[in-house]
């Protein structure tokens, strides 16, 4: 059931997110602009270096996005050794120390290790995105003329970060994360669906972050 949010604070909520906004990207020109000289000491090649080990993380996240969705861990009982013919059958296997042949592997949809590897569970080259993108040393790499698009570049990528691990998250209200169904059946994943969708919004922005501070360097 949806839950309603009073009026006020939503609004609250929207100017609190615009506030921050325009305090990030007053960090990101001043940062941008600083002499090099008046910055601590340190180099961006760590920094490049992390974003292009996400940029590899989410392109592995998405080429191997079913095996890390659909978990087949469970079993259930054969069906047709319910039916009343095949009592004797059914005595039978169970007498036996194999159960391969009264149960049959199933599965249910996940979001888990999607949320692992967005860095929200568990630690990756994704987690603390915000902090990176805002190190001194790595917007020194940025051209002052692409300053307005590595902040929206930025911002995107945080946003589509944010709603992937959402959508992950809500995904265990799938119908499919609660009924099991054999592999390679068709299964309904609105949640999950949303979550890819995200983490492909996230690899654009990354690609264009990626493309400005190498351009920089």
């Amino acid at each position: 059931p949806h839950v309603a949010v009073p009026m006020p604070l939503l609004l609250l909520h929207a100017a609190a997110l615009a506030t921050h906004a325009i305090y990030r990207r007053a960090a990101f020109r001043v940062a941008a602009l600083l002499p090099a000289s008046l910055l601590l000491p340190a180099s961006a090649a760590g920094e490049v270096e992390r974003l292009r080990s996400a940029d590899g993380l989410i392109r592995e996240l998405k080429s191997q996005w079913s095996d890390l969705t659909i978990d087949c861990r469970y079993g259930e009982m054969r069906r047709e050794l319910l039916s009343a013919e095949n009592k004797e059958r059914l005595l039978a296997e169970a007498s036996s120390t194999s159960k391969s042949g009264t149960t049959v592997t199933v599965c249910k949809s996940s979001g888990v290790q999607v949320r692992k590897v967005l860095g929200t569970t568990a630690e990756s080259s994704l987690s603390r995105m915000g902090a990176l993108l805002e190190r001194p040393a790595l917007l020194q790499r940025v051209p002052e003329d692409s300053l307005e698009a590595y902040q929206a570049a930025s911002e995107q990528l945080q946003q589509a970060l944010a709603a992937a691990d959402g959508a992950a998250y809500l995904a265990g209200n799938d119908y499919s994360a609660q009924t099991t169904f054999r592999r390679g059946e068709s299964t309904d994943t609105p949640n999950l669906d949303a979550a890819f969708q995200s983490v492909s919004e996230a690899q654009q922005a990354l690609a264009r972050i990626l493309e400005i501070v190498q351009a920089g360097g």
